[in-house]
Formats: structure tokens, sequence, C-alpha cells
């Protein structure tokens, strides 16, 4: 072996007054010592694994806190097109399985992609380059045929949206009220997605089963995304869209005719459903100054609506009559009502007590969902998605399927793989690896590092107040705020340059730049790095 020698270049004075390493320590070429090493790997966290859009959501609240609010609005929107729709409207699943729940409280993603969507509002989307001469036909412009659309246009492919009415948007802008989605947001956003290219739109155009078979002869693939347009009505009750309406039906008109709107003003209704379409009606019309009733067949508690929905409802003066069902109406002046009391349910049948109980009312609503118009196949060039393929669902879960569809129409086309776009998109790889070791839990978390700190508060109009108008429920928290519950984020699995690791290591062999990056030939494995990254990004491994 070669000798080394060695030159005493450190006086005893200079130990005392220095008591840290002066000289290198390159001559220890410690990497040999080592039988296991770090691996960093950037992970999945479990509030991706949550999104059903599998949005990166770790990776641009990284970007929001680093001051570049536009890097965060294109993660955000390279896998949603409607992050200001969500932010108001998304049940947030993803908070349902943030770590941070098990420590002081979930982080409010939702106020927080809502921010990052207001902003990116005013960003238009990069022109889309067509790249192929194969076109596909969207069938409806709600959620899930704007998202597939989004989607395919973007990756080169030529669409044709068919829509059924005057505008785009489906519920977004026919179904839910404006005070929990202003109607501009929902245009603005449905608007950058058509500027952006590759997308033309038909409206005032129904699309028959028979009319489904000529597009398929026409388009290289079609996406059916019609929705459910058939109303699921009790067989004792009749629409006739003068006193008796559907929830669906009665939201279009008073979302698209103000005289409408100011007509039925002050009069008494009663809403049939426990949904969130019934509570957005029985909502609604106490905004116009009536007198509103829900009744619904079990008790509110099951109830299928979003609790929030639910406790700003009653906050706000509803009435619910829980376990009764309309068994008879009576039509004249007004419409007399025979409530029957229901004991149980049984295979979806409501069995009665035999009690009954009369109301008078103006107007009866309907909201007991919707069904399909007619049954469609899937088979090489149709594909099918949002409602009509998954039954009623959220906005997220159609914008989900629309995206999904969009990109196993272009993996058909192509010829290839489901997962052929590995390398440049993250849905799909981040897709493949969920049921794998992956998804970040709370116990890989370095809890050292975070102190608790409660989440965000929502503040919220009065219920005195917005029973007045249709101004928007939630107020938009501050910035400050708004950075302040970003910073409460683990960035589980996503490594935010927090430098721990370097910070820790014995044998200075870790640079922090644009990721985790180990000279081994120094590294002797000691594992302190692992032990101490907070967010789970860096593993030990076998050195083979």
């Amino acid at each position: 072996m070669e000798s080394v020698e060695y030159n005493n270049v450190i006086s005893e004075e200079d130990i005392k007054k220095f008591p840290i390493s002066i000289t290198t320590t390159e001559v220890n070429l410690t990497g040999s010592w080592r039988f296991s090493k770090p691996n960093f790997e950037e992970k999945i966290s479990p509030c991706s694994v949550g999104c059903p859009a599998n949005t990166n959501i770790p990776k641009y609240i990284f970007h929001l806190l680093k001051n570049d609010i536009k890097t965060a609005a294109n993660i955000l929107r390279d896998e949603n097109p409607f992050p200001a729709v969500c932010g108001r409207v998304c049940p947030h699943f993803c908070q349902e399985k943030c770590n941070r729940k098990e420590y002081d409280g979930s982080v409010e993603i939702r106020e927080i992609e809502k921010f990052v969507g207001d902003y990116a509002l005013d960003i238009p989307y990069e022109k889309a380059q067509l790249k192929t001469n194969k076109r596909v036909a969207v069938i409806g412009g709600g959620p899930a045929g704007l998202s597939c659309a989004y989607f395919l246009a973007k990756n080169g492919y030529k669409v044709t949206i068919y829509e059924k009415e005057n505008f785009l948007g489906g519920l977004l802008i026919y179904g839910i009220p404006s005070y929990r989605l202003p109607r501009e947001i929902a245009e603005k956003e449905i608007n950058n997605i058509i500027d952006m290219g590759n997308i033309e739109v038909k409206l005032n155009e129904t699309v028959s089963f028979d009319r489904l078979q000529e597009l398929k002869n026409s388009y290289s693939a079609v996406f059916f995304a019609g929705g459910l347009s058939k109303d699921r009505i009790p067989n004792n009750i009749e629409l006739d869209n003068e006193k008796v309406f559907s929830g669906y039906e009665l939201l279009k008109k008073l979302n698209t005719d103000k005289s409408f709107a100011q007509k039925i003003k002050g009069e008494k209704i009663a809403v049939v459903g426990g949904g969130n379409v019934a509570f957005d009606v029985a909502r609604t019309v106490l905004r116009l100054g009536n007198e509103v009733e829900i009744i619904y067949r079990r008790t509110l508690q099951e109830a299928p609506s979003f609790e929030e929905e639910k406790a700003e409802g009653l906050d706000e003066g509803l009435k619910i009559t829980e376990k009764s069902v309309v068994t008879n109406i009576v039509k004249s002046k007004k419409l007399n009502l025979t409530l029957g009391k229901v004991d149980k349910i049984v295979n979806g049948d409501a069995q009665l007590t035999g009690e009954t109980e009369n109301i008078e009312v103006d107007k009866l609503v309907i909201a007991t969902g919707q069904a399909k118009e007619f049954e469609i196949e899937k088979d090489d060039k149709i594909f099918l998605g949002g409602d009509y393929e998954h039954g009623a669902k959220t906005v997220i879960e159609a914008i989900a399927s629309g995206k999904t569809n969009a990109y196993k129409i272009m993996a058909h086309l192509e010829n290839k793989p489901f997962y052929f776009m590995n390398e440049q998109d993250n849905f799909l790889r981040s897709k493949r690896d969920f049921d794998s070791y992956k998804v970040v839990d709370f116990k890989k978390i370095n809890l050292f590092y975070f102190d608790k700190q409660p989440p965000l508060k929502i503040n919220k109009l009065s219920a005195e107040d917005r029973v007045k108008d249709f101004k928007e429920v939630a107020l938009k928290p501050t910035l400050d705020k708004i950075l302040n519950e970003a910073k409460r984020c683990f960035s589980c699995g996503v490594c935010n340059e927090c430098k721990t690791c370097w910070f820790f290591c014995p044998d200075v062999c870790i640079n922090v730049k644009d990721g985790v990056d180990f000279d081994y030939t120094y590294c002797k494995g000691c594992g302190l790095c692992s032990a101490e990254c907070p967010r789970g990004v860096i593993d030990m491994v076998e050195d083979k």
C-alpha cells in the first residue's frame, strides 16, 4: 500500500481556539466502509393519492412558498384544468388523506388551490400545436368532456365538442349556484381551455344514439360524457314544469332566466331529496325570499349532501322534514301534499308507519337523482366517461374521468400501452406507483421539525347576510394567511431543499440543489441523512 505523508499544520493552541476540522478529510475514502447507502427518490404524498386527478400537491405548494406562483399554477393545471372551480366546489378528498390530519389537522388544501387557481385565471395556456391528423369527438361540454378535450388538445389532437345547451360547462354553469361557484369563475376557466386551440365547439347540438353512430364513423374516436339527462322521479309524481319541477331543471331555469326567479319570489317551496342538488335548490330559493322545506326519506345525518352544505343550510334557516315521503299530491291553486312517515328503508323502498301529515306549497321540486337517457356500449372507438360512466359523483371525479379517458384514447390511437407517456406525464407515472411502497405515510414524517399549528380557519359571510343575495359564502383569506397555511404542508415525499441532510452529514458528501446528490466516494452509509430527513425522500438501500 502506498504510504501517505502527513504534515502537522495545527498547533496545540489552534486546537484550543478552533474545535473544528481545519484540514481536509479527503485522505479518508470513507466510502469503502459502506455496506448500505442512501438513495434519494421523491415519492407520492397521500394527498395526491386522495385527489382523483392525482395532482402533485406538495410540489405546487413548494413553488408557491418560493414565491414562484406561476410555476405552482402550471403544476396544478397540468393535472386539473379547473383549479379555481375545484377550490370552491370540490369536497377535497385530498384533505382526508393528509398526513397532517393525524398531527394537528389537515392542511386546508382547498383554500390554497383556490388562491393559486384564481391567480391562474389571467394566465392563458400555451397555444396547443397540432401533432396528428387524428380527430376526436367529445359529446358533452361539462367538466368531464372539457377535461378530456383539454388533455387531448394540449397533446396535439384536434377535438370537436358537441354540447346540447347554449353554453359549455354543464352543471358548472347550469347546476351549481353562484354563492358556491361564481359564474364568471367557471366561464373564465372554460374560455382558457378553448382559447388554447385545437378545440372546435358546436353548441345546441343534441347527440342521439343514432347520431352517435354517425360520429363514430367520422372521427378516430368518440368520448361520450353526456351526463345523466333523464330525471328519476317517484312513480306517484309527474313533472309539469309549472308547479312540479326536477331539481336540475329548476336550477337551470334560475341560473338562466331572471324573470322566472322574480316570478316565484315569495312562494312556499318543498324540495324532495337529500343530495347536493336538493340542498342547492333549497338554499337558492331561500335567497329569493321563499319559505323552503326539504323532505327526505332518511335522517339528515344519512343525507348524501356534503356536510358543509348541510351545516350551512341549517345555519341559513332551512327546514328539514326527516323520514318522510310524498304519498299524494292534489293540484289546485296550490299543491296539497300528503307526507307519509317512514318506518324503515328495505332494499331501497320506504316502508311507512301509517302516520301522515298534510302541507300546502306553491311549488314542488323533485331532486332524487338522474339516470341515463339511453345505453351505449363501449368499443374500440367509443369511450365513456363522467357521470354517464360512473354515476352521479363530484366535479373533480368527472374531471379525472375526462383526463383518464383522454390518455386511454391517445394510447389506443397510437397503438401503445396505456402508460406510454410515463416520462412526460406525472399522472400516469404516479398512478402506476400508487399501490407500491412509495406512498409516504405518517410514520415516515420526522415530526421533530414541525411545530403544532391549527389549520387555517375559513371565514364566511354570516348566515343572516348570505341569505340576502348570491354573494360567495366563503371569504378569501389574505396572502399572508395562505402562505402561512402552505407552510404547514409536510411536503410528504417531495424534497423542498431544506438541507437538513446536508447539515447532518458527517462526511460533507451531500449536495442539495434540484434534489439531493451524494458523493459516494466519501459516504460511509451512516444513515443520518435518512433518519433526519423530515419528509421521507431518502432511504437506505443495500450497497451491492
